[in-house]
Parts: structure tokens; C-alpha cells; sequence
């Protein structure tokens, strides 16, 4: 049946992927539940007669645009509006697309909003509204949406539940923090509350999440010590003197964990404190057993709508991949071999045995606040990426917003027009060169590791300056700064590696670096930086638009030790003394990093020149029916938005292949997202899209008005440009071409009405539809 479905699908797909969906439905309806009309009351009747309570978890679309999140809260509405309902989770993730986790307060205050309404239908109906979690950058946030809303008079007498995920070491101070609260609320007058407490099933991402940022693992990194912390949690919040405020619920597919939370609730005689929950579906056998020992169960269900059932996929897949790991108790609870289940024994009596040695503090505790040596690696010869600034510590978030308020103080250097200036440069640079070029690289390794401690001190003055001069968020700028950071140590290992050589190496004396403005820091000093390893002088000629940036950069390396003649900035005009710089006869080479055309006139003034020029072209996303729809838009819409669309690998053409066109999921993710971005000025802590660097004209303002043949476009349009701008307002725009497309003269018409939003102007536009 399976290799004729096969061939059906190549055939007719239109016939071939509903009944393959259909079967899919039946053989995984045990563990997603259907959320259409009868089919779900039957379920929940069916729960209702053998003492089960559902916990219904709405599942959709990954939530990249308000459209989704708007729709997935009006699901939930409607879940909790049914009578047979009386028991839902979200997550604030779900509730608010886009969240910046620099703005912990904003978000909250958004979210609170939003989640108010549902509240509400909870307390006037008797409902259960339950803020689950699934990520650490949520946990924080989660909380503090939880506890403001329960905070409102309104929820007084209104009792809900919150997540806490024993993997992270953050949960026990969690669990404290939320156990002071429902006591101090229940001696007001008010509700109790509920703790789910859960184990956490997404290490993976987090690892991935940790490694990208050179940050610490947020989670424990053994299984062994999850469990020890699992039942730490639960001994310390069954207590008579919680009883009355903190109910639990003991989520947990192992027996062993569920045994020792009802052993310990009848001991200290707080049976009523709590409740014993598991996955619905996963060994129902187990499940029923256990209901019948305990005499009530709940069962955490996942629900989606037909339309929308593709996504339970991911959920499935991701359910499978956790209770397939060798350290899972269901994989040793259906093992063939008899002795799996005296391993888990021995596994549950060591976690009893550590639960009060396991580390109980946070992970990630960095605070850029603090003064004194910067977080830099040890120098054993070995590359260490310079971690991100962390935002999920209250600490860098302080510091941050610190940061974007400061005023620069950066004064750059007056425009330089005089030719024979250039050439006064020049010759200091060559005087200073020989000395450099005659230490060794030991010592010149040593200095560039001066120079990354120096760039961390300056984190803060760099991110300022970046912020306002070039326009840059503070989740763009940051990431650029550990990357210059990250050049330096690269490079005093490049330089310890030159003595390695079995030739002689001869350096270029002067080389000249001309770098963009759309990264103002990072690109800028990793050519300077590369040539001082090599042993050359440099001269900088900053891009006209971000001087300031360039100015605090260098200054940096002057702080560090860098000699002055050695490595100078030059703010040459972009006429005589510009030319006379790039074509100079004591120039080496040109580091590039701007347009071919520029590439090509500065051959053409000077055809021996040595130009070592990265140039931008059109860059293209190719997406295929194989690619997950949600990660593909959220991975587009990034690139080609990110920096404003500046940076020179920003997508600026997305290629659908086959039904990924027609796709409405795609598309509409698509749109969804765009116009969801919040465009506004870099020192906003709640941009997520900030300006151009300057009006957009010629080329590239046709490129964001006019798609080309076969193709339809989505901009997010803001009001203005950098400070002292004129002009159209800003512009990023993603064209879409559909792949063997021949539709022709497709245009973009925006809405010349945009709404105001914050400081700024928002609005959102998009192609006729049917262009695509």
C-alpha cells in the first residue's frame, strides 16, 4: 500500500496527499485530538466517564506575525467558550509575535493585554487557564506576565496555573519566587495558584541556542541531574505550610517520579496539594493504572484543527525523538529486556539520593554592568567565540538600555580635502610600519589580544554610537561587536601561525582599508586588524555615513596599545584627497567591502593595485516543497529584513520551487510576518527593523518600488530615515519569483495610509493578489 501511494503521489498529489493526511489522522488520533465539532466533544465526554480531566493545548502555525498570534488566541477563546472545556494552556510566545528579549517589560505589558480578555472567560466560567513554556528565553517573561495578571484585583479569586521546567537550574529560585507569591496572595484574600512542574523536552534547541551565542547551557547537562532537581522540586513544594496556596501538578511520564510525589503527599498528608498528570496517548496502559491507583489523573492533549494538522507533525516528531532516547523511562519501560526497568530503579534512587547536592542556581549569569577584566577566554593557543551580551539577565538588560539612552560622545576627525594631507599620512604609516614589522609575531599576537580585552571594556560606547549613527538594534549591534572582538583573537592566532612557515614572510607595508557602512565596527576592524598581524600599517577611510563608528573603533585600538602612526583614520573627502589615498604608490593593497563599481574604479585609477574587494550581488533563498514552511518564512523574513535589508547577503530574492507558489501557508506566514515588524529608530528597545542609512535612490530605490518580471514583493515601510534624513520614506522589500513562472508586469501598490505606532510610522504593504 505504501509503494502504491508512493506512485499515486508522483501521479495525482491532489488525490494521494488527502488520504495519506486522513491516515496519518487516524493512526496518530490517540495522541493529537481533533479540535472540529463532535469529534472533540466525544472525546471530552469520553474523558469525563472514566475520571479523566483534559488539559488542552491548542496546536498551529508557528506564531511569526500578529495575523497567527491573533487567530491562535481566538482558537483558544473559543476552546474555553465550549461547556465540555475547562482546562487550556498557551504560551506567551503565542500571544505576541516578535517578542524582542531586550524589552522584558514591553512584552509583558503587551502580552498582559492580550491574555486579560481570556482571563476573564476563565473567571466568569470556572475555567483553567494554564502558562505553559517551552524555551528559556520564556521563563522569565512568563512569569512575569503571570503573576501581573493575577495581581489585577479582577483575578483575585480567580486560581491558574504556570510551567516550571525542572531541566533548567533556574526553576528551584523559580519555584520559591511563585511560592512567596501564592502565600502572600491567599493572605490577601485571594485564589491559590498551580505549578505544573515538567522536565523540559528541548534540550537540543537550547544546546543550539547556546553554541550560536557562545553562551552557557541554560539546562543541566546530564539527564541524571534533571531527575535530582525534578524531585528536589517536588519535595520542596509538598508541604503543609504550601497546602493551602500552591497546588502542583507532577507531570511525568515515569512511574518511579509519580510514585515518590503521592508518597510523599500522603506522608505529610497534602494529597489535596496535588495532581498527578501525564501526555495523552503515551502508554495509555500505564496512564490508566496509575488513574486507578491515585483516583484522578490529567492528561496534558494537544488539539488542532483539520486545516491546520500538518503542524502536529513537529510536535509528534519531537514527542518520538524524547521518548526514544536510552534515558527515558518509557524506552525502558517497553525494552525487551527485563533488566531495563532495575536500570531506571537504580536512575530514580541515585536522583533521590543527590536532589539536594544537584546546582540549583542559573546557568547564564552574565552582567555587563560590572567592571574589570572582560569575559575574555584564555589565550591557550586555542579560538573561543566572545559570547553575545545574554539578554535573558536582568542585569544586561539594564545595561542595555543604558546604553541606547547615553548621548555620543564621539567627535570624529574634520573631512579631509587636501591631497598633500594623504600624503603626510602615508609617510608617517611607513615610518611606523618598520618597527612594527620587525617585532615578532609573538608580540604582535600579544597586542591583538589587547585590543579584543579593550573592544569588550567598550561594549557599551560602541553599542551607543552604533545605535544612533548607524541605526543598528541593539540585537544587530551586540552580535557585531563579539565578532570584532572574535577578528582580534583570530588574528593573533593568524599571526603566531606566520613563524610556523617553513618560506619567509614579507609583509605589505601600507595597506589601505575602505570598508561599508551597513557593519560599522565588525568589518571595518577585521580589516585593519588582519594587516597589523600580517605586520603592515594601515589607513582607514571610514564610510562617510557611520565616522563616528569608525572613530571609537580605532580609538580602541589606540587604548590598547596600537601606536597612533601605526594604524590611523583618515576622513577623506570622497573626491581628491579620497582618490589620492586609494591610488597612493606607497599602497600596497585596497580592502574593499562595498559595490562592484567601486571595485572597478578603483582598478581602473590604478590597474597594478592590489584590491582585495568583497562585492555585493542578488541574493537568493531557494525554497522547496521539502523545507518546513514555518522555518523557511521565519528564516526569510529575517534575512532579507535583518539590518534593514543592508547587509550585503540580505535575501532579496526568494525562488519558490513547485507548490511552495501556490503555497497559502507560505505566503501567508509571509505576509504575516512583514507586516508584523515594528520599524523605528536604533536606540528603541522595541525595533525590529530600523532605517536606512540614508534616502534610497536610483538602483536601489527601484529595486524596493519595482519587481521585476515575474515577480511579487513585500515591504515594510517606515516613516523616515537616519536623523537628518530626507526624502521617501525607508523601504525593505523581499521580491518573491515563482520558479518557471512567465506572469509579467507584476507591481507592488502600497497603501499611502499608514497608522501611527509608537515614535514612529508603521505601516505594511503588500502585492495585488494573484501575482505570485
Amino acid at each position: 500500500m505504501l509503494r502504491a501511494g508512493t506512485v499515486a503521489a508522483g501521479i495525482a498529489p491532489s488525490v494521494a496527499m488527502p488520504v495519506a493526511r486522513l491516515r496519518l489522522r487516524q493512526l496518530v488520533g490517540h495522541l493529537v485530538f481533533d479540535a472540529d465539532g463532535d469529534k472533540l466533544q466525544r472525546r471530552l465526554r469520553r474523558a469525563r466517564e472514566t475520571g479523566v480531566r483534559l488539559n488542552l493545548n491548542l496546536l498551529g502555525e508557528a506564531v511569526l506575525g500578529r495575523g497567527e498570534a491573533d487567530a491562535r488566541l481566538a482558537r483558544t477563546h473559543e476552546l474555553l467558550a465550549n461547556p465540555a472545556v475547562d482546562y487550556v494552556s498557551i504560551k506567551v510566545s503565542s500571544v505576541v509575535a516578535q517578542l524582542v528579549p531586550w524589552d522584558l517589560e514591553g512584552n509583558r505589558d503587551r502580552i498582559v493585554e492580550r491574555l486579560r480578555p481570556l482571563y476573564r472567560t476563565a473567571r466568569d466560567g470556572g475555567k483553567f487557564v494554564n502558562l505553559d513554556m517551552e524555551e528559556y528565553k520564556d521563563l522569565h517573561l512568563t512569569i512575569e506576565v503571570f503573576t501581573a495578571l493575577l495581581d489585577e484585583p479582577e483575578f483575585r479569586g480567580l486560581t491558574a496555573g504556570i510551567v516550571l521546567q525542572a531541566y533548567l537550574p533556574d526553576s528551584m529560585g523559580a519555584l520559591a519566587r511563585l511560592t512567596d507569591f501564592a502565600r502572600r496572595r491567599v493572605a490577601d484574600g485571594g485564589a491559590p495558584i498551580k505549578v505544573r512542574l515538567v522536565k523540559g523536552a528541548n534540550l537540543a534547541m537550547e544546546r543550539v541556542d547556546a553554541e550560536v551565542h557562545d553562551w552557557p547551557l541554560a539546562t543541566y547537562s546530564s539527564k541524571a541531574d534533571v531527575d535530582a532537581n525534578y524531585l528536589r522540586m517536588v519535595d520542596t513544594a509538598l508541604r503543609p505550610e504550601n497546602a493551602d496556596a500552591l497546588r502542583i501538578g507532577v507531570a511525568s511520564q515515569n512511574l518511579f517520579s509519580v510514585a515518590f510525589a503521592v508518597e510523599v503527599a500522603d506522608r505529610r498528608d497534602v494529597r489535596r496539594q496535588l495532581d498527578i498528570e501525564m501526555l495523552q496517548g503515551m502508554a495509555p496502559m500505564e496512564a490508566a493504572a496509575v488513574r486507578a491507583d491515585v483516583g484522578a489523573l490529567i492528561l496534558y492533549t494537544p488539539v488542532v484543527h483539520s486545516g491546520d494538522f500538518d503542524v502536529a507533525v513537529s510536535y509528534l516528531v519531537r514527542r518520538l525523538e524524547e521518548n526514544a532516547s536510552s534515558d527515558n523511562f518509557l524506552y525502558s519501560m517497553f525494552s525487551p529486556d527485563p533488566a531495563a526497568i532495575r536500570v531506571e530503579e537504580n536512575r530514580f534512587r541515585d536522583a533521590f539520593d543527590r536532589r539536594d547536592a544537584v546546582h540549583d542556581g542559573p546557568n547564564r549569569v552574565q552582567d555587563r554592568r560590572t567592571t574589570g577584566t572582560p569575559s575574555a577566554p584564555t589565550r591557550d593557543g586555542a579560538f573561543h567565540g566572545e559570547p553575545d551580551t545574554d539578554p535573558s539577565t536582568p542585569g544586561n538588560r539594564a545595561w542595555a538600555r543604558a546604553a541606547l539612552a547615553a548621548e555620543v560622545t564621539v567627535e570624529p576627525p574634520a573631512t579631509v580635502s587636501d591631497p598633500e594631507v594623504i600624503d603626510v599620512a602615508v609617510g608617517r604609516a611607513l615610518a611606523a610600519q618598520r618597527a612594527w614589522a620587525a617585532r615578532s609575531p609573538a608580540e604582535r599576537a600579544d597586542l591583538l589580544h589587547r585590543v579584543a580585552d579593550e573592544l569588550a571594556r567598550r561594549r557599551g560606547e560602541l553599542l551607543t554610537v552604533m545605535a544612533h549613527e548607524a541605526g543598528k538594534t541593539v540585537s544587530e549591534a551586540d552580535p557585531e561587536i563579539s565578532e570584532a572582538v572574535d577578528f582580534a583573537r583570530y588574528y593573533a592566532q593568524s599571526a603566531l601561525d606566520l613563524q610556523d612557515e617553513e618560506a619567509a614572510f614579507t609583509p605589505h607595508r601600507l595597506v589601505v582599508v575602505t570598508p561599508p557602512w551597513n557593519f560599522p565596527v565588525a568589518i571595518p576592524l577585521g580589516g585593519v586588524l588582519a594587516a597589523l598581524a600580517a605586520g603592515a600599517a594601515v589607513i582607514i577611510k571610514p564610510a562617510p555615513q557611520v565616522i563616528r563608528c569608525g572613530t571609537a573603533a580605532v580609538a580602541a585600538l589606540h587604548a590598547a596599545g596600537v601606536p597612533a602612526d601605526l594604524v590611523q583614520l583618515v576622513n577623506a573627502d570622497e573626491a581628491a584627497a579620497g582618490r589620492r589615498l586609494v591610488t597612493h604608490p606607497d599602497a600596497d593593497a585596497v580592502v574593499l567591502t562595498g559595490a562592484s563599481d567601486t571595485a572597478a574604479l578603483f582598478r581602473g585609477w590604478r590597474p597594478d593595485l592590489q584590491v582585495l574587494a568583497e562585492t555585493s550581488g542578488k541574493n537568493a533563498m531557494v525554497i522547496t516543497p521539502a523545507a518546513d514552511p514555518d522555518l523557511a518564512v521565519n528564516d526569510l523574513v529575517r534575512s532579507a529584513f535583518g539590518h534593514a535589508g543592508q547587509k550585503c547577503s540580505a535575501a532579496s530574492l526568494a525562488i519558490l520551487v513547485g507548490s511552495v507558489g501556490t503555497s497559502r501557508r507560505f505566503l501567508g506566514q509571509l505576509q504575516d510576518a512583514v507586516r508584523t515588524l515594528v520599524v523605528g529608530e536604533g536606540p528603541d528597545v522595541s525595533t525590529t527593523v530600523g532605517p536606512l542609512i540614508e534616502p534610497a535612490a536610483g538602483k536601489l530605490l527601484r529595486g524596493l518600488t519595482a519587481p521585476g518580471p515575474g515577480s511579487a514583493g513585500w515591504s515594510s515601510r517606515a516613516g523616515s530615515t537616519m536623523p537628518g534624513g530626507s526624502g521617501p520614506p525607508a523601504c525593505s522589500t523581499v521580491w518573491l519569483r515563482a520558479a518557471g513562472s512567465t506572469r509579467r508586469n507584476c507591481s507592488v501598490r502600497c497603501s499611502a495610509s499608514c497608522a501611527p505606532r509608537r515614535s514612529t510610522t508603521h505601516c505594511a504593504c503588500r502585492t495585488r493578489p494573484g501575482t505570485v
